[in-house]
């Protein structure tokens, strides 16, 4: 018995602290949206016509000629429920301030049969402990673009870059190759502390001129060598 008296004293005083709100009576009709008027919508009901704010419930932005529910409440004014019938198909989904949607069981899903856009000013963040992307074509466009990680791991069975300028600083690179061509149209150079090139076969070096100079030591060993 006291239990019950302390729980029902919990209560008062909660409401006590937010704050008493009077019983208030609503009645509800339907309307046609006639016009938008800045963040209120003007209802035609009937041969009246009143003007009703979206309710938050409501996340469907009127547009005129809907057919809405209207909730008039006498001391507070009137909201407008929920968008009942509308001529065109397109929605838009419409909210004031930050929107966060929590599941704490289950998964999220989006499917749109034409494409899905995400579009932002400023940013758009990616959590998870693993992303998947499975497409049929991809396109990639970034001014600018930063990777930090520990690992990269791709298969692919065609690649194609093109780039003005392409910079790279990596400790050590190991590539293990059927076949390489490589078409360099002005200038190549390489400068190492040490070059070791080591061909089972052949080994062939041809230009207009060819130079080599060494400090100390030119050496050429081999069981036939022909000069001229």
């Amino acid at each position: 018995m006291r239990n019950n008296v302390a729980r029902k004293l919990e209560k008062i005083e909660k409401i006590e602290t937010l704050g008493n709100i009077e019983p208030e009576a609503a009645y509800q009709e339907a309307g046609r949206v006639v016009r938008a008027a800045g963040g209120a919508f003007v209802v035609a009901s009937g041969a009246a016509e009143m003007e009703a704010r979206r309710a938050v419930s409501c996340m469907v932005e009127p547009v005129p000629g809907d057919v809405v529910l209207v909730s008039v409440l006498p001391e507070r004014g009137a909201y407008i429920l929920a968008v009942l019938e509308r001529q065109g198909s397109d929605v838009s989904v419409v909210l004031e301030g930050d929107l966060h949607v929590k599941l704490p069981r289950g998964r999220f899903v989006v499917g749109a049969a034409e494409g899905v856009t995400l579009a932002s000013g400023k940013e758009v963040g990616v959590v998870a402990g693993e992303v998947k992307i499975n497409a049929r074509r991809g396109s990639v466009l970034v001014e600018s673009l930063s990777y930090l990680g520990t690992a990269v791991q791709a298969e692919i069975e065609k690649a194609k870059v093109k780039a003005a300028a392409f910079d790279a600083s990596v400790e050590r690179v190991t590539q293990r190759l059927k076949r390489v061509y490589r078409f360099v149209e002005e200038f190549e150079q390489l400068r190492a502390e040490r070059v070791d090139y080591v061909a089972k076969k052949n080994m062939s070096l041809r230009g207009e001129n060819t130079l080599v100079t060494a400090e100390e030591l030119v050496k050429l060993d081999g069981a036939q060598i022909h000069l001229g």
